[in-house]
């Protein structure tokens, strides 16, 4: 029977028009303001719906949106919901409807209730529709029309229930929650959007394991999927006792059991991972950081610098790859109303001292110093010798490229591998000028800068006999002669260039060439530059390994 069936077959005139509990009715619309997150809602009904009283082994959240927002509903095959109609000895429906009937006011209350929130927030709507059935108990529906708007005005909600023989076998509770809140029309949210919000923040993400668990299932404008039942990244977890290194994955296991004043044991668990992503870590997401768990029940993060983190939010190895969560039963009644963030108290303290006690005792551990800490140079290192072996193969190969001269009836001298960088090229440039292979009047290097500095080499330069000698003359230096204008080099500062080459192929630059084979001019609106490349000096040629060994030349 769906909803509007049920509401159908009940006998108008058999419903009755209740006055609801107006405890706490002074911080009512205030805490319903504090709401951190539309989702807040499922939050607290999937609480209610997953405590050990209500004894559940299946829910089912649904969500859609028509033309009055947002529709949340929670469905739960639990021990239903009695009603008693009287203040003095409330049913479980009385105390849902009742603003602020709970532990603090004198009745006892479930695994997870606090303070009514699932109630409240539900208020925060165009309507809230409830059917209910316990054991041996008539099944009834409640309508709550426009709560928030009665509200507003600074009138009491009046729920309208009604008690008949429904036609559902066993006990249930199904609540709908139309327009919440009213004021939102926004989009839609996707399935990945709750499923993340759930599995994150409410019952099902659950960061203990829990036996009975219930089937959570999940759908979001028609499209369903069952839940996996636990905090995601914890699901099939082995916590060790205490801290561990697992070097094969890279992570460091954490899970520090400690009793501390004031506040009761306090369970930091999780782990530290170099690589986070291989987890499903997002620092932008709702599983890095420090996450507060209270009943197993995760809320909330927690500042890791406020709360004592000196070095694992800093790289070490960031908040992309830290997944802590703190357990602390006694927070749960340190929490404010809307359960996003911890009140100034005794405890909360008490709790704050305890927590950076537990992150200090992490960071200053064997495990997370000797081994987690020093992955990271390990890893370089490896890479280094292997990046060395990479390097040797390459150089060694047949088809490696080798800068060779020769002079008349010389033997070939072989120089070193065709260039691949600005350095190379510099140390190709003082081995012609060591054999006096350069074809100019003087070349005589002074200093090497630097191109941080400002220019990459000063030397004493004639480029003939005839020429004008320069002293201390500024040459850059570059491996492709197209890098020059990329490194914002001023033609008036920078007028002469040696490089390796100039490709024929990219991008293209009008050249005059003097009759020498080697050099070439670049006129601008104001300068010149004068370019010497040393791939077309006399007596420089390219060959490879191979081919050098066929003439005889091994090395």
């Amino acid at each position: 029977m769906t909803m509007r069936d049920a509401f159908e077959k009940a006998d108008r005139s058999k419903q009755t028009e209740v006055e609801i509990a107006r405890n706490e009715i002074a911080i009512f619309k205030n805490l319903i303001l504090e709401r951190a997150h539309p989702l807040d809602l499922v939050r607290e009904l999937l609480s209610n719906a997953g405590a050990r009283e209500v004894a559940a082994s299946r829910i089912e959240i649904s969500y859609t949106k028509d033309r009055e927002g947002h529709v949340f509903e929670v469905d739960d095959d639990g021990c239903g919901m009695t009603y008693t109609g009287s203040a003095a000895v409330p049913g479980r429906l009385d105390r849902f409807l009742g603003l602020g009937l709970s532990a603090i006011a004198g009745f006892q209350s479930d695994e997870f209730s606090w303070k009514g929130l699932g109630s409240k927030l539900a208020y925060q709507s165009h309507r809230v529709e409830i059917r209910t059935r316990a054991e041996s108990r008539p099944e009834y529906s409640v309508t709550v029309n426009e709560p928030w708007e009665t509200l507003q005005r600074g009138d009491m909600p009046r729920p309208r229930v009604a008690e008949f023989e429904g036609d559902t076998e066993g006990t249930f509770t199904r609540i709908r929650v139309v327009g919440h809140p009213p004021h939102r029309q926004d989009k839609p949210f996707d399935l990945p959007e709750i499923r993340d919000f759930l599995l994150h923040r409410t019952f099902a993400g659950f960061t203990r394991s829990r036996s009975d668990a219930p089937r959570i299932v999940l759908s979001v404008l028609g499209n369903q999927e069952e839940l996996t039942f636990g905090f995601p990244p914890f699901v099939g977890m082995d916590w060790p006792d205490g801290l561990e290194y697992d070097e094969e994955n890279r992570r460091l296991l954490v899970h520090i059991v400690r009793p501390m004043p004031n506040v009761g044991h306090v369970v930091l668990k999780g782990f530290l991972a170099w690589d986070g992503d291989r987890y499903g870590l997002d620092k932008n997401g709702l599983n890095t950081g420090l996450i507060l768990s209270s009943k197993g029940i995760p809320y909330f993060e927690l500042d890791l610098a406020e709360y004592g983190a000196q070095v694992i939010h800093r790289g070490y190895p960031g908040k992309g790859g830290t997944c802590l969560v703190v357990e602390c039963d006694a927070m749960g009644s340190q929490m404010n109303i809307s359960r996003n963030g911890l009140v100034d108290s005794g405890a909360t303290v008490a709790f704050r001292a305890a927590v950076s006690k537990l992150l200090d005792e992490l960071e200053k551990s064997g495990p997370y110093l000797d081994q987690f800490r020093r992955y990271p140079e390990r890893k370089k290192r490896i890479g280094s010798a292997d990046n060395l072996s990479e390097q040797k193969r390459v150089i060694e190969a047949d088809d490696s490229m080798w800068v060779v001269y020769q002079r008349a009836d010389e033997p070939i001298r072989i120089l070193m591998r065709e260039p691949k960088n600005e350095n190379e090229v510099n140390a190709l440039i003082w081995k012609l000028e060591a054999l006096g292979a350069f074809p100019f009047a003087e070349f005589q290097t002074l200093g090497y800068v630097g191109a941080a500095k400002g220019p990459d080499m000063l030397a004493n330069f004639q480029e003939t006999s005839a020429s004008e000698p320069q002293r201390a003359t500024v040459i850059e230096v570059e491996n492709n002669f197209y890098s020059y204008k990329d490194h914002g080099h001023y033609p008036g500062q920078y007028p002469k260039v040696i490089c390796w080459d100039v490709p024929a192929g990219g991008r293209r630059v009008r050249f005059r060439e003097p009759n020498t084979g080697f050099k070439l001019i670049v006129d601008t609106d104001e300068y010149q530059i004068h370019v010497f490349v040393l791939k077309r000096l006399p007596g420089i040629q390219v060959m490879s390994r191979a081919a050098l060994r066929a003439k005889g030349v091994r090395f």
